[in-house]
C-alpha cells in the first residue's frame, strides 16, 4: 500500500523553523519598541526645549518667570502646545524639572520601565541633550548625546 502524507520528522522540522522565526520576530519587535519609546521621549524633550527658546525670544532672553516648577507658563504663552502642566509620566518616561529659572532650564526624562528604555535623557538651556546609561540619577551620569 502506498500512503501519501508528511512524516513525523518533516512536521517537527517545519515546527522548529516556525518557532525559530517567531522568536527572531519577537526579539526584533522588542528592540523596535525600545527605539520608538526613546524617539518619542527625545521628541517630547525637544518640544519642551523649543518652548523655552520661544519664550526666551519673546521675553528679553529670560527662559521662565521667577520660581517656576511646571510648564503651565509655556502653555499659557502659546510657546508649548503640549499640555504638560505638571511634568509627569508620559508613555514610558517620567519627566522631571531639574530646575526652571529665568536664566535657564533642565528637564530630565527618566525611564519608568528599564526593559522598554535603556537610557535616561536630559535637555538643558540651549537645547543641549545628554544621556545617562545608568539607572542612578546624578549630574555626572549624564553625558553629551549626539
Amino acid at each position: 500500500m502506498n500512503r501519501r502524507g508528511f512524516t513525523l520528522v518533516e512536521i517537527m522540522l517545519v515546527a522548529a523553523i516556525v518557532a525559530l522565526l517567531t522568536s527572531m520576530a519577537i526579539v526584533e519587535g522588542v528592540q523596535l519598541r525600545k527605539q520608538a519609546n526613546e524617539s518619542n521621549c527625545l521628541a517630547n524633550l525637544k518640544a519642551i526645549a523649543s518652548g523655552f527658546e520661544v519664550y526666551s525670544a519673546r521675553n528679553s532672553g529670560l527662559y521662565a518667570p521667577s520660581d517656576q516648577s511646571n510648564l503651565q507658563f509655556l502653555v499659557d504663552s502659546s510657546c508649548l502646545f503640549q499640555d504638560l502642566i505638571n511634568i509627569g509620566q508620559i508613555g514610558n518616561f517620567r519627566y522631571t524639572a531639574g530646575s526652571i529659572t529665568p536664566g535657564g532650564y533642565e528637564i530630565r526624562a527618566m525611564a519608568v520601565n528599564p526593559a522598554l528604555a535603556e537610557h535616561n535623557y536630559e535637555i538643558s538651556t540651549g537645547g543641549i541633550l545628554k544621556r545617562s546609561d545608568t539607572a542612578e540619577v546624578t549630574d555626572t551620569n549624564f553625558k553629551d548625546y549626539r
